[in-house]
């Protein structure tokens, strides 16, 4: 049989739809959904910045590891060119004694002849004057010789050859003397002092080459 509803429709209950709870509770997904995507999104882009964080860390801690390598080998290159120059300077500033010796031999007259020859000369050192200073910067030595000859002339003419040699400066005769006999009919000699003032004509010119230099450093 069919049923009958002897309700009346006014009194029936009627099933509604809540639009607005709806939307809210969409949008509220909608929310929900979004933060979730984003936290995603950010947390991944989180974790690439700490990797490339830490990357950039390894590689600033080798590259401090190969600096300090670096920097042991300058100051090991800055101490020998130290060395190096100390030599140089060593080697600029030494006086030529030999050098000197043998020009005095070779302008002293024949007929003059030496009693005794005393020449010091200075001690090479750092600071040296070069080529271009002046003559006054320069370190000096002194040359004192004791000498005898025949006549007051050849006393002149050594004292005038011994001018000429360059690394001899304010020659001067300190003293000049008529030597007694020391037997009769013996030649009456003359005794002098001539000193002089010594300098070091290379400074400047003379470079030693660097494959002569042997540096040995820690």
């Amino acid at each position: 049989m069919t049923r009958v509803n002897l309700v009346p429709r006014s009194e029936r209950p009627r099933t509604t739809t809540d639009v607005g709870l709806l939307a809210m509770v969409g949008l509220l997904i909608i929310v929900i959904f979004g933060v979730a995507f984003g936290y995603y999104l950010l947390r991944g882009v989180l974790d690439d910045r700490e990797q490339e964080l830490a990357d950039l860390k390894q590689q600033t801690t080798a590259l401090q590891a190969q600096v300090a390598a670096l920097e042991q080998y300058e100051r090991l290159q800055a101490q020998r060119q130290d060395f190096q120059n100390l030599v140089q300077s060593l080697y600029a500033s030494r006086t030529m004694v030999a050098e000197i010796m043998d020009a005095i031999s070779l302008v002293v007259p024949e007929n003059v002849w030496f009693q005794s020859l005393s020449l010091s000369t200075p001690e090479p050192s750092l600071g040296q004057a070069t080529a271009g200073d002046t003559r006054g910067s320069m370190s000096s030595g002194k040359l004192q010789i004791e000498g005898q000859t025949y006549a007051f002339e050849d006393v002149a003419g050594a004292i005038v050859r011994l001018q000429l040699i360059p690394a001899l400066r304010d020659v001067k005769l300190s003293s000049a003397t008529r030597v007694r006999e020391a037997e009769p009919g013996l030649v009456e000699l003359k005794g002098f002092t001539v000193e002089a003032t010594v300098v070091n004509v290379h400074v400047g010119d003379a470079v030693l080459p660097l494959s002569d230099v042997e540096v040995e450093t820690p």
